[in-house]
Formats: structure tokens, sequence, C-alpha cells
């Protein structure tokens, strides 16, 4: 009986430890993954500040006139009419980088899809969208606004990404327009009633970057 008593007294005290050291194997990679999703997001962070950098750049060069450095842009404008909500207006702008690939070459470069811009209209509902790619042409940041008729209410989005791979996610929303945005949602993956208008923001990033690979091998060089 004394054995007995001895042996569950050193079966609890084993499975204890066990259990700290998952603890602990837990938190540390708890830890590990929140110093790698900071990390990214400041990386994302000041590849956004560059980017918006070079637009400002860009808008400050239509103001002068003055045709240099050539804005490194693609724009394409849809104008249609559509049933139930008439006019419809959307123009995505794609903002490449050019890479060298030969310096004995000329036109020896490939161009690479570095942020692109997404604004259109459903009638009075406004909605605007930003898609930041890494180098390797995966989706890096996307940002989202929607409005509701009349501006009742807007809800912003932002998806953080790491090698293509989601990291952070926040939500916010305000009632009316002007009025501060306030914290809906913030954490690393998609609550269940936002997943479908996520997986639509995805499905528009991968469409934005093949119109921008028909473009590029469609010009005339």
């Amino acid at each position: 009986m004394i054995f007995t008593n001895f042996a569950l007294s050193k079966n609890i005290t084993d499975m204890r430890q066990i259990v700290k050291i998952m603890m602990m194997v837990l938190l540390m990679c708890s830890m590990a993954y929140s110093t790698h999703a900071q990390d990214a997001k400041n990386a994302i962070r000041e590849h956004y500040a560059a980017v918006k950098e070079q637009l400002k750049m860009y808008d400050e060069l239509k103001e002068t006139g003055d045709i240099y450095p050539v804005p490194q842009i693609y724009s394409v404008v849809v104008k249609q009419n559509l049933p139930g909500t008439g006019y419809h207006e959307e123009t995505i702008q794609m903002v490449y980088r050019e890479e060298t690939k030969s310096a004995e070459q000329i036109y020896a470069f490939d161009l690479y899809l570095d942020f692109a811009t997404k604004k259109y209209n459903f009638a009075a509902r406004e909605f605007y969208e930003e898609y930041l790619y890494d180098k390797q042409g995966r989706i890096q940041f996307l940002y989202a606004l929607e409005s509701d008729f009349g501006d009742v209410y807007q809800r912003e989005y932002r998806f953080y990404f790491s090698q293509g791979k989601l990291i952070d996610v926040i939500i916010k929303s305000r009632a009316n327009d002007g009025e501060p945005f306030k914290d809906v949602y913030s954490g690393n993956s998609v609550p269940k009633e936002y997943s479908s208008y996520y997986q639509q923001r995805m499905s528009s990033a991968k469409s934005i970057m093949t119109i921008f690979k028909a473009i590029d091998a469609s010009r005339e060089l």
C-alpha cells in the first residue's frame, strides 16, 4: 500500500513537471511568435512609408509639370452602368519597381508590382483598398475601407502578412464619417463574421497581380 501511494505520488509529481515544461514551451513559442510578428510589422510599415513617399513625390511632379522622374505606375479605369446601382467606376493604380538584369543591355530590367490602390463604388457606397506586396510577389499588407449608404458607418480592415501568411488583423469602425474609429477586433486570425470579406480581398489581391502581369507582358519595348 505504501509502495502504491509512493508510485501514485511520484506519477503526480512527474505529471506536474511535464505540465510546467509544456507551459514554458508554449510561453516561449508565444513570445517568439510575438517578436517575429512585431519585426514583420515594423518592416511592413517601413516599406509602406517608402511607397507613400514615392507617391507623394509623383503628386508634387504633377503640380510642377515635370515629367522626370517618370512615375512608375500602371493605371486601369473601368466605367460602366450596373443594373440596380447605376454608374460604377473602378480605378486601380499599380506602383511597380524596376530591377536591372544586366547593365550591358538596353531595357534589361524586370518590373515587379510593389503597391496597388483600388477605388470603386456601388451606387452611393464607396470603397477604397490598398495592397502592398513583398519582393516575391506575395501580399504583405492589405488595407480596406468600406462605407454604408450615406456613410452611416465606415469600417477599416488591416491585414498583415509575413511570407504570405497572415500574422495580424485589426478591424475598426465608426458610426459616421468624421468621427474617430473605434477598435472592433485585434488578433492573429480572422473572425468568422469577417471571413467572407477577407477572402474577397485576398481574391482581389491575386486579381490585381494578374492584371499587372498581363499589362507588363503586353507593353511595347
